[in-house]
C-alpha cells in the first residue's frame, strides 16, 4: 500500500515539475530510476493513516486561509479572477503563520486596482491584512493581521531536524478545503547544461519531521542542493513594502521617459475590388503604438508591419510624456523581429537600460517589476506593479522566452535596479512559415534585442525590403511571368501529381507564359505544373496557391454595367485577377535581388529551376495615368496583363478607364468603368500622355469606345476649352532588379 501511494505522490509531482525543468534546461531522463529508488527505501518512512492524521493536526493550527476580493477597475478584472466576481466569492491562497501577526503566502501578483479587501482567515474567524514585505528569490509575500488570530497558533522550525520528512498540503479540492500528507524522499540533484544544480522538490507545502515539527515552507518546485531551503521563512531575504513603493516609483520615472506613445502616419492604401475588404494593418492610415527609447536619439517602435503597410508610411511622431511631440525619420526595419528603428528630429534624455549578456533564466522567481503600457487611442495608460517569472519556453532558435502567464501581454519587466530585462514584441516570421495574422507580441529578453540594436548596419540585422516607398512604388510585385490555374483533385489525377499536391489541394497549372519574362527565359511552357517556392534562407518551401477571383470559370458580364449605378462603380470587381496573388505576393516578401527555386512537374519529373526576384513591369495597380477633373474620369496605360486579358497586341490603341466621378460629363454620357478609349476626334491614343494632349483645349470631343469587342463613339461639349496642364501624372514604372530603399523624408 505504501509503495503504490508513494509512486502516485511521486508521479504527480512530477506532472507539476516536470515541465518547468524540460523546458529550461536539457536534464537527464532519470525519472523511472529515481521511482524505483524511491519505492525501494519508503518502506521504514511510510506512516500509517494515524500517523498522518496526527501529523496533520499538529500543523493545522497554524494553517489559514488567505482570500481576497476581487473587483472590476474600468470594466476589466484581473486575470483569472472574472469568475470569482461572478460567483460572488473570494480568491484563495494557503497561508502559513508565522507569528501572531505575520502569515507568509504564494505570490498575489494581481495589481492593487483590482483587490477590494485582503484578509486571513482561521475557522469562523477574519482579520484584514496588508502585504508587509516581498520575498526577493522565492514566490512568496509576507503578510501583516490588523490584529492576531484569537485560535491560531505561530510555526516554530527547526532547520536542524533530521528525515525523515513529510509534507502537507493545505487547499481547496474541489468544494472542499482538504489537507493530505505524503512521504517525501528529497529527489535527486539535477545539473543543467549551465551547471545550475537544484533540487526538483515540490512547491505549496509544509515540510515537517515525523513528530510535525515544522522544518520549512515550500513556494518553489526548485529548491537548493544544500540545506539552505530549511527554516523559518522570516530569514529570507525581504523587500519592505515602504521600499517596493520606491522601486515602483523608479520604474514609472524610467517608464515615462523611455516607453512612449508613437503615432504612424499612412497614405490611403489603394482600392482593391478584385482583393475584397482590407483587414487589420493594411486598411490603416494611422496607428498608435509604444516605442522604447534605446539611445538619445533613437526609439524602436513595437509593431509588427508587413511590406505592405511600411510602403505606405508616411509620417513618425513620438510623444514623450512630458514636452512637445518631436518628428523621427524612419531608419531600418529588424528582419527577425516586429518592430522599425526611428531616429528623432530632436535628442531626448531617459533611454530604457537594456539586459545585456545575462540570461533571462537567472530571474526566475525574482522580485521583478512591471510596467503595462496600453495604448488607447492617442492616450497613453500605464500600471505598475511587481511580478514573477516562474517558468520558460524555448523557441525560435533556442532562444529563452520568459513565460509570465495570461494577461501580460503588454508588460515591460524590469528589475530591482531598473535594467529592462524582457518586453512584448513579435518574432518576424519568414514567408514560408508566415501564419494568418502573423505572429503576436512574444515576451522577449532584452538581451536578444541589444546585440541585434548594436549592429544596425549588418544587413543580417535588417529588412532592406520592409521600407517606405514612395506612391508609384507602393504596388510594387515580383515578376515570375506566368499565369496559373489552381489544381483540383481531377486535375491533379490527369497530371499525375496527387502525391507532389495533396491530393490537389496544393500546386498550380502554368497556363500561359508571358514572353520575355523571366520563367519565358528559363524554359517554362503552358501545362506544366509548379509545385513549390524554395526560398534564399527559409526554413521550409513555400506551397503554391492560387487565389480564385470573382469571375473564375464564367467570365465578366459586361452587359451588367449599364444595369449598374454610378455611385456602385469603385464597388466593380475587375474582370482580370489580380497580380497580386498568394505567389507574387509571397515573392515580393522574400524581397528584391532574392535568389529562390521553384520545382515544377515536367515530363513525369520534379525539375527545379533556379531564379531571382525581380520587380515585374508596370501593372494595372502601378499603370501611368491621368485624372482630367473637366471630364470626370480616370485613365490608365494598357499594361501587359490588360494587353492580354483584352487580347492586344504591345503598342496597340488604347487607355482604360479606371474611375468616374459620379454625375461627370463622361459618365452622364453613359461611358463605364473598364471600357477602353482608342481614339479621340478621330486619333489614336497610344497611352495616357496622348490622351492628355488630344483632348486639351478642346471644345467638342468625340471618344472612341471599346467594350471588348463592341465599339461605339460618346460625343461630349465642354463648356470651356481645357487650357490647364494635366492635374495627376505618374511616372512609368520601368522594371528592376533589386528594391528601390528610398529613405522616409517627412
Amino acid at each position: 500500500m505504501g509503495k503504490r501511494i508513494l509512486i502516485t505522490m511521486l508521479l504527480a509531482l512530477l506532472l507539476v515539475v516536470g515541465p518547468l525543468m524540460a523546458a529550461d534546461d536539457a536534464v537527464e531522463d532519470a525519472v523511472d530510476k529515481a521511482v524505483e529508488k524511491a519505492v525501494e527505501k519508503d518502506e521504514e518512512k511510510s506512516l500509517e493513516p494515524a500517523e498522518q492524521i496526527a501529523l496533520i493536526k499538529a500543523v493545522s493550527p497554524s494553517l489559514v486561509r488567505v482570500e481576497f476580493t476581487a473587483k472590476f477597475d474600468k470594466g476589466k478584472a484581473a486575470p483569472g479572477c472574472e469568475r470569482a466576481i461572478r460567483e460572488e466569492r473570494a480568491v484563495e491562497r494557503t497561508g502559513y503563520l508565522l507569528s501572531p501577526t505575520l502569515v507568509i503566502t504564494d505570490d498575489i501578483t494581481v495589481h492593487p486596482r483590482f483587490i477590494k479587501r485582503l484578509f486571513v482567515t482561521y475557522k469562523s474567524e477574519q482579520v484584514d491584512a496588508v502585504v508587509k514585505a516581498y520575498s526577493k528569490d522565492t514566490h512568496a509575500i509576507l503578510l501583516e493581521l490588523a490584529k492576531p488570530l484569537t485560535e491560531a497558533k505561530p510555526l516554530v522550525f527547526d532547520a536542524k531536524a533530521e528525515e525523515p520528512y513529510y509534507a502537507i498540503n493545505y487547499g481547496r479540492y474541489g468544494s472542499t478545503l482538504t489537507k493530505r500528507v505524503w512521504s517525501l524522499k528529497l529527489p535527486s540533484v539535477y545539473t543543467t547544461e549551465r551547471n545550475r544544480q537544484y533540487r526538483a522538490g515540490p512547491s505549496g507545502c509544509l515540510i515537517v519531521e515525523k513528530t510535525g515539527k515544522p522544518v520549512a515552507i515550500s513556494f518553489a518546485s526548485r529548491w537548493p542542493v544544500d540545506d539552505s531551503w530549511k527554516g523559518s521563512p522570516l530569514k529570507w531575504p525581504m523587500l519592505p513594502a515602504k521600499d517596493m513603493k520606491k522601486s515602483l516609483a523608479n520604474v514609472q520615472k524610467n517608464a515615462e521617459q523611455g516607453l512612449m506613445r508613437v503615432t504612424l502616419n499612412f497614405r490611403s492604401p489603394k482600392k482593391r475590388s478584385d482583393m475584397g475588404r482590407y483587414g487589420g494593418d493594411e486598411s490603416k492610415t494611422e496607428i498608435n503604438t509604444t516605442g522604447a527609447l534605446i539611445d538619445k536619439n533613437s526609439v524602436l517602435v513595437l509593431t509588427n508591419m508587413l511590406p505592405k503597410v511600411t510602403a505606405r508610411l508616411e509620417r513618425i511622431t513620438v510623444h514623450p510624456q512630458k514636452g512637445e511631440p518631436i518628428s523621427a525619420k524612419f531608419k531600418c526595419t529588424m528582419k527577425d523581429y516586429g518592430g522599425f528603428v526611428v531616429t528623432l528630429e530632436k535628442p531626448l534624455t531617459g533611454p530604457v537600460k537594456l539586459l545585456k549578456k545575462k540570461d533571462i533564466r537567472d530571474y526566475r522567481n525574482q522580485l521583478l517589476l512591471s510596467a503595462e503600457i496600453i495604448i488607447q487611442g492617442k492616450k497613453r495608460v500605464a500600471y505598475y506593479k511587481h511580478y514573477r517569472i516562474n517558468s520558460f519556453d524555448m523557441g525560435w532558435k533556442r532562444h529563452i522566452y520568459p513565460q509570465a502567464g495570461w494577461g501580460s501581454g503588454g508588460d515591460f519587466f524590469f528589475d530591482l535596479n531598473g535594467t529592462l530585462l524582457a518586453l512584448p514584441i513579435a518574432r518576424r516570421e519568414k514567408v514560408s512559415v508566415k501564419r494568418w495574422g502573423g505572429s503576436g507580441a512574444t515576451l522577449t529578453s532584452t538581451s536578444y534585442l541589444t546585440e541585434v540594436l548594436g549592429d544596425l548596419k549588418n544587413k543580417k540585422n535588417i529588412d532592406v525590403t520592409n521600407v517606405p516607398l514612395t506612391e508609384e512604388e507602393e504596388n510594387r510585385l515580383a515578376w515570375l511571368g506566368v499565369e496559373l490555374q489552381g489544381l483540383n483533385t481531377e486535375l491533379a489525377r490527369i497530371n499525375n501529381v496527387s502525391d507532389l499536391t495533396n491530393d490537389g489541394s496544393t500546386g498550380a497549372m502554368v497556363s500561359y507564359v508571358y514572353p520575355g519574362s523571366p520563367a519565358d527565359r528559363a524554359g517554362i511552357k503552358a501545362g506544366v505544373v509548379m509545385l513549390r517556392i524554395h526560398g534564399e534562407d527559409q526554413p521550409k518551401p513555400i506551397e503554391v496557391r492560387v487565389d480564385s477571383y470573382a469571375f473564375a470559370g464564367r467570365g465578366f458580364r459586361w452587359e451588367w454595367l449599364d444595369r449598374i449605378s454610378e455611385q456602385d462603380y469603385d464597388r466593380i470587381p475587375r474582370p482580370w485577377p489580380s497580380r497580386e496573388n498568394t505567389v507574387t505576393r509571397a515573392l515580393t516578401d522574400l524581397g528584391f535581388g532574392k535568389k529562390y527555386q521553384v520545382e515544377f512537374f515536367i515530363d513525369e519529373k520534379i525539375v527545379k529551376k533556379d531564379f531571382k526576384v525581380v520587380v515585374s513591369p508596370p501593372h494595372y495597380d502601378t499603370a501611368k495615368r491621368y485624372k482630367s477633373k473637366v471630364l470626370g474620369l480616370t485613365v490608365r496605360n494598357l499594361t501587359y496583363e490588360l494587353q492580354r486579358y483584352f487580347q492586344k497586341k504591345p503598342g496597340e490603341a488604347g487607355v482604360i478607364v479606371s474611375k468616374i466621378e459620379p454625375g461627370s460629363k463622361v459618365s452622364v454620357r453613359g461611358l463605364k468603368p473598364y471600357e477602353i478609349i482608342t481614339h479621340v476626334n478621330g486619333k489614336e491614343v497610344a497611352n495616357v500622355k496622348e490622351f492628355e494632349r488630344l483632348i486639351k483645349g478642346q471644345a467638342e470631343l468625340q471618344l472612341l469606345v471599346k467594350r471588348m469587342t463592341r465599339g461605339r463613339t460618346i460625343k461630349i461639349t465642354l463648356s470651356q476649352p481645357t487650357t490647364k496642364p494635366a492635374e495627376t501624372t505618374r511616372p512609368a514604372e520601368t522594371e528592376k532588379t533589386e528594391a528601390t530603399k528610398k529613405p522616409l523624408e517627412k
